[in-house]
């Protein structure tokens, strides 16, 4: 008795091919957004503990919040802000931007080397220094991300901000880092940016590029 079982032929291969190319086309995209959008939350939730966790120290210093020399990673790092907030952290994991590994920028992302020099993947904005790491402004040189134009002009100060329990709720907190020339978007993707934590300890996501409208 014959065997009359066949294989593919070649035409039914390339078909089968092309068709979980296009589905792969279609469907990548959609999975990169899942992820994304999944990274977006572990950031939020981040950056509400970690401004939990300045409230907590406020209760134990007078109302004082954490104050750190420079809103963001310099040469003196963010050694003194993390000394001051680990106690109530307990997990130095949760000072990084699970989507920072994609920005390209060495000093953001969690690995051991960040942890002990102290750099971290956010910013913070209470902070006793005039930052001169950044530049000044009219400067052009934006190397370290965010600007001291951009932090005067949204601040309308051209000085340092130690921030209390006194403050009012819509002052930032914490936020993403950000480039405002580079137009960096540590979140980018067709729906949004930054997550940003508030004085009053609400967290938001602020579709589109940081401008001008924080306190």
């Amino acid at each position: 008795m014959r065997d009359e079982r066949k294989g593919f032929t070649l035409i039914e291969l390339l078909v089968v091919i092309a068709i979980i190319a296009i589905l792969a086309a279609i469907l990548f995209p959609v999975f990169a957004r899942a992820r994304e959008a999944a990274r977006k939350t572990s950031c939020s939730s981040n950056i509400r503990q970690l401004g939990l966790a300045c409230h907590m120290y406020a209760q134990d210093y007078d109302e004082l919040l954490p104050c750190d020399y420079y809103a963001c990673n310099s040469s003196t790092t963010h050694a003194r802000l993390v000394g001051q907030i680990l106690p109530y952290i307990k997990n130095m994991q949760i000072m990084y931007c699970p989507s920072a590994a994609k920005m390209g920028l060495a000093d953001i992302v969690s690995n051991s080397a960040n942890q002990t020099a102290g750099n971290i993947g956010y910013y913070y904005y209470s902070y006793d220094r005039i930052p001169n790491t950044v530049a000044p402004k009219g400067g052009t040189n934006y190397s370290t991300w965010i600007s001291w134009a951009f932090i005067s002009n949204a601040m309308g100060q051209n000085y340092a901000r130690v921030m209390s329990e006194q403050w009012e709720s819509d002052y930032w907190l914490w936020s993403d880092v950000f480039c405002q020339p580079l137009n960096i978007r540590i979140h980018e993707s067709s729906f949004g940016s930054i997550n940003v934590c508030f004085m009053d300890g609400h967290v938001k996501f602020m579709p589109g590029q940081a401008k001008d409208v924080f306190r």
